[in-house]
């Protein structure tokens, strides 16, 4: 957090691949700025799966970072116990 604020982790934008293109996308993501432009967010991250060059294509094109940092995850299988 940066001075106490809360910031947000987006995953899982997906649109229909027929309606990709239709400006879809474009909308949940302004949405999402919205919401936490309200909530006083400090930031959103978003987590999406390596491959997906296109959908990488699309979250640089509507402002988003992909070289500012490096995400990792452990699923709950792989946990020790």
């Amino acid at each position: 957090m940066f001075q106490n604020q809360p910031f947000a982790v987006v995953e899982n934008i997906v649109v229909s691949s027929g309606c990709r293109g239709s400006g879809i996308g474009a909308v949940l993501m302004r949405e999402v700025e919205q919401y936490c432009l309200a909530a006083q967010c400090s930031k959103i991250m978003l987590l999406s799966a390596a491959e997906r060059a296109e959908a990488h294509r699309f979250f640089e094109k509507v402002g988003f970072v992909g070289s500012a940092k490096k995400g990792f995850i452990k699923y709950r299988r792989q946990f020790r116990v």
